[in-house]
């Protein structure tokens, strides 16, 4: 006999299972619901099923100038329409002169692509399968390093002769001076680096370093491992180039900065600056 425990495990089993299927078809439903919505761009490779009719079940690539060419109607404009649109567009037209009631259905087998090289966690080449802004786009990339030009983000758009460049200031966009930017298929976004700087003399690791935003002659100091025991400290400079020949020498007064505490008399670093810790001969 079957006792009363395995019919509560039975039915809490079946339960269990019926809550799966209806929630899995929720989340396909859902799904097909923003597939949809989607709006196709340049490149796109789309797959065209018509039920019933597999000369007219295709798969088309999105070309440059928007369109895709489709048995029995030529050029049909997809770039800008979102996949529901399109489908009732070609349904629309197999009514009028071929088939009676078509089942157009479209699924987007590959998406347009944007690149986002530079100084970010992650670039590389990214999937566009929603609308995307510049900061969203950032975000998808693991967000920006240490050593990026947040001020001068350059995002190129168009292909061949045809490209355009726009360079943005992201901290306008955070700040709300201007709206965030749209990003379309296939730009690519570059953030370049600030540059860098050159320390020399008595520090502890002279070199060349990456420039990063805001960074100043003692913090710079310090990511080459701080002052040698015989630095003249007050004695640090920074040359700089002007004009693109001329050279300007700011003096640092280091014990002002550090000892005194008075840290607006530090320097902040431009591109291309060199920072000489002379030697004490004392």
């Amino acid at each position: 006999m079957i006792n009363s425990y395995m019919i509560k495990k039975t039915l809490l089993l079946a339960i269990l299972l019926w809550n799966i299927v209806i929630c899995y078809s929720f989340a396909q439903d859902k799904i097909t619901d923003a597939q949809k919505k989607y709006v196709v761009s340049p490149n796109d490779i789309l797959e065209i099923t018509v039920y019933g009719e597999p000369d007219l079940s295709v798969t088309v690539r999105v070309s440059q100038d928007g369109t895709i060419i489709y048995p029995l109607l030529g050029n049909i404009k997809a770039a800008g329409f979102n996949i529901r649109e399109i489908e009732k567009t070609i349904t629309d037209l197999l009514t009028q002169d071929f088939l009676v009631n078509p089942q157009v259905s479209i699924f987007v087998k590959q998406y347009a692509k944007i690149s986002i090289l530079g100084e970010v966690r992650s670039p590389g080449t990214y999937e566009m399968k929603e609308n995307l802004t510049l900061t969203q786009a950032i975000a998808a990339a693991g967000g920006f390093i240490d050593t990026a030009n947040t001020d001068a983000i350059k995002i190129i758009s168009g292909v061949g002769e045809k490209k355009e460049t726009i360079t943005v200031d992201i901290d306008q966009i955070m700040n709300k001076e201007i709206a965030d930017v749209e990003i379309k298929a296939n730009d690519t976004i570059l953030v370049a680096s600030y540059g860098h700087i050159s320390i020399m003399g008595q520090v502890v690791r002279p070199g060349i370093y990456s420039l990063k935003k805001g960074l100043t002659v003692v913090e710079a100091i310090n990511l080459a491992g701080g002052f040698s025991s015989t630095a003249a400290q007050d004695g640090t400079r920074v040359i700089r180039i002007e004009g693109g020949e001329e050279k300007k020498t700011i003096r640092a007064n280091i014990s002002d900065i550090i000892k005194g505490g008075n840290k607006s008399k530090d320097i902040l670093l431009q591109e291309g600056d060199t920072i000489i810790v002379p030697e004490s001969f004392f």
